[in-house]
């Protein structure tokens, strides 16, 4: 299988990409009260082909390490961060948001970055919240950058492996695409290599894949989704599609602000997950901030009916459900797409470089 590599970077589109990030992430950058989780709530969720129900908490940690020196483009999540938590605030905060536990037969923690980065999760604070939440719930969801998944990692949290999935921030399968678009100096070789590790230990990934990171083409993302998709599909246990939205103090709201960003269609989303049908593995998506401005939406009328056709075939995969949507606005969505076929296909170095020779910042293209 051949992996796109993305080319070298020059040092001055390095630092017109980073320093709009680092820009707009200063901007976000608030304190939380470090003993009070950002939020909690429960969703519908399936665990073995039967339906259910998920306990979801955002826990306050000191942020995303990368956040915190730039940030990827779209990610607004430095917003939930508490530079003063520590190992006994963070566990404050998780007895608090587990006291809705009930039913929910999966507990899904995310924090503004990754838990098995110590610099947010301490190794001991880990192994304290698994074996709390092991004994009572079926399935525990964490999110972590791919970068941390190290065998000392992984082998210090090995007793939880049943039950525990790894969900793993990918965006794309494309080089230029994480490095450009997303700002994330990450590669797709690496996560290769750190996921098989992990499925080797006997953890299962969840891949997160990005729709429609800046400076593409609606048809150019809804082609790398799949692409993406495609070749991740023997490496992960389930693909979770996370249409870009509009968060608060990022290079993706600058753009927006600017009129040179729009977030996906609906439409899109349900193409990509009508392209992956085939896969053999879980292909899901649950938009946040779908059917408004700052999420992926259609025309407004249809919105209601498409989000919910996507959230049945995400839990029970029946392509009828996506094949039997339509709106008078899929024929424009349709003739964007028919337009970004004959533009020029997505190459990021020819995006940033015309921005470097216009002398304009990133949000200016």
């Amino acid at each position: 299988m051949a992996v796109t590599t993305a080319p070298h970077l020059s040092q001055p589109l390095l630092r017109s990409i980073r320093e709009a990030a680092s820009t707009e992430r200063a901007r976000a950058m608030k304190d939380l009260d470090p003993y009070s989780y950002v939020s909690s709530w429960t969703e519908e969720e399936t665990h073995n082909g039967s339906d259910c129900s998920a306990l979801v908490m955002i826990l306050a940690t000191k942020g995303c390490s990368w956040a915190l020196r730039s940030g990827c483009s779209m990610c607004g999540y430095t917003n939930d961060s508490a530079s003063g938590a520590t190992d006994e605030s963070i566990w404050v905060q998780y007895g608090k948001a587990v006291s809705a536990l009930s039913e929910q037969r999966i507990v899904k923690i995310y924090t503004s970055g990754s838990f098995l980065d110590t610099f947010e999760i301490s190794h001991g604070l880990r192994l304290r919240i698994l074996s709390d939440l092991y004994p009572r719930v079926d399935e525990i969801v964490v999110e972590t950058r791919h970068e941390y998944i190290t065998r000392q990692n992984l082998e210090s949290i090995s007793a939880f492996r049943d039950k525990l999935v790894l969900a793993v921030g990918l965006e794309s399968s494309n080089d230029a695409v994480l490095n450009y678009s997303v700002n994330k100096p990450s590669n797709y070789a690496h996560f290769l290599k750190t996921t098989k590790l992990a499925s080797d230990i006997g953890f299962r990934i969840k891949s997160y894949l990005m729709l429609k990171p800046p400076f593409m083409s609606e048809g150019d993302a809804v082609n790398d989704a799949v692409r993406t998709a495609t070749e991740i599909s023997q490496h992960t246990y389930s693909i979770s599609v996370n249409p870009t939205n509009i968060q608060k103090d990022t290079v993706v709201e600058l753009m927006w602000r600017k009129g040179n960003f729009r977030p996906p269609w609906l439409w899109s989303v349900v193409e990509v997950l009508k392209r992956t049908h085939s896969l053999d593995k879980r292909v899901l998506s649950k938009p946040t901030g779908a059917g408004t401005v700052r999420g992926a939406h259609n025309c407004g009328r249809c919105d209601t009916a498409v989000m919910k056709g996507i959230a049945d075939y995400s839990r029970h995969r029946r392509l009828e459900t996506l094949e039997s949507l339509d709106c008078g606005c899929r024929r424009v969505w349709e003739a964007e797409m028919r337009l970004s076929s004959l533009s020029q296909p997505f190459f990021a170095v020819d995006y940033r470089k015309r921005i470097a020779e216009r002398g304009v910042g990133v949000a200016g293209i």
